[in-house]
């Protein structure tokens, strides 16, 4: 046989005289019971000598399931949603998945843009991080549609559904007091106005531990296009030129803490002598930074593990099963230079 040739189960068929509904039970592993060894150990030996290599898009219609898995990221550029992608990606190829990545930029329109395309795709499951607005076409999409989804970084209160997120009250509640143990008694919260779970929840810890401590708050809340524009930067420092007495802020993301320091660096303001500042999620930059800036840092190897293995385990069940796969981790306070006195 021309080995430069793409070999197909016809080839087998006529190359070992077996009939193509045999070779396509032990492709597809459908031949246990069925078909005796010796005839799979001679189809298998001869496929390994060939290289055979499946037709995925007719496995697919055969058996309804592409052994595919869309993820679906806020911003898959994003060092964090890239780093967790990095980590699905070789747990999914290891239990004989592929991953698809993509982003929504946060906008409705784009996610659902996104969704109709892969569906018609015939993908096995959705990892989403849900866009602004979007409670009601996620409720849709697993209860009417009956697509397998897994939710990540945020959810919703008002149905049940899998889900894998950062235990985001804790971790700010733990910074909040962080900051407070290193002698800071005007601690700011500089977040993102949304009613995403993850930044309410953010919002939420530090206020709870305000009222702990009996400390007044000041609060910002910038709107999610305007965090990497100059008008982001000029909220930030008019915020602080209205509130001079401000001794420690949390930022709610890494993106909003760079603006921040973007802003410091033009002021006389000096971390951690003036300011004490801890950021949510990690960066290279964070550490590379001078003083060093100490972080709530993901725990981005677990909820990798946790959004593949959840889907698997999803993808198992049958459809009839009332049961969500729902984990809550815990982030971990990394303090470096930038809080302490």
């Amino acid at each position: 046989m021309n080995k430069n040739k793409k070999v197909s189960m016809k080839d087998i068929s006529k190359e070992l005289g077996i009939s193509i509904t045999t070779i396509s039970f032990i492709i597809n592993k459908k031949a246990e019971n069925k078909i005796s060894k010796e005839v799979i150990k001679k189809v298998e030996d001869y496929i390994e000598k060939v290289g055979y290599k499946p037709n995925s898009s007719a496995q697919s219609l055969r058996t309804g399931k592409s052994k595919t898995i869309v993820f679906m990221a806020e911003d898959i550029s994003d060092p964090f949603f890239s780093a967790i992608a990095r980590q699905m990606e070789e747990i999914a190829f290891n239990n004989g998945y592929k991953i698809i990545y993509c982003s929504t930029e946060n906008k409705k329109e784009r996610a659902l843009e996104l969704l109709e395309l892969f569906k018609h795709k015939q993908v096995d499951a959705f990892i989403i991080t849900p866009p602004e607005d979007f409670e009601n076409e996620l409720k849709d999409l697993i209860y009417k549609e009956h697509q397998t989804v897994m939710v990540f970084d945020r959810y919703f209160d008002s149905f049940s559904h899998n889900y894998v997120v950062l235990e985001n009250f804790k971790g700010a509640q733990e910074a909040t007091l962080a900051l407070y143990n290193s002698k800071r008694n005007n601690i700011a919260f500089i977040g993102i106005d949304s009613n995403l779970s993850a930044l309410s929840d953010r919002l939420k810890g530090y206020k709870a531990a305000l009222k702990i401590l009996e400390l007044k708050g000041h609060t910002l809340l910038i709107k999610f296009d305007k965090i990497k524009t100059l008008e982001g930067q000029n909220l930030i420092m008019a915020f602080l030129k209205k509130n001079p007495e401000i001794d420690g802020i949390l930022f709610a993301t890494n993106n909003l803490a760079i603006a921040g320091l973007r802003v410091l660096k033009s002021t006389t303001l000096k971390i951690p002598q003036d300011l004490g500042i801890i950021s949510f999620d990690d960066r290279d930059i964070f550490e590379l930074y001078s003083p060093s800036i100490s972080v709530i840092a993901q725990p981005v190897p677990e909820l990798a593990s946790e959004l593949i293995k959840g889907t698997l385990k999803i993808l198992k069940r049958k459809s009839e099963d009332n049961i969500f796969y729902q984990k809550a981790l815990l982030g971990k306070l990394i303090p470096r230079e930038s809080f302490s006195k």
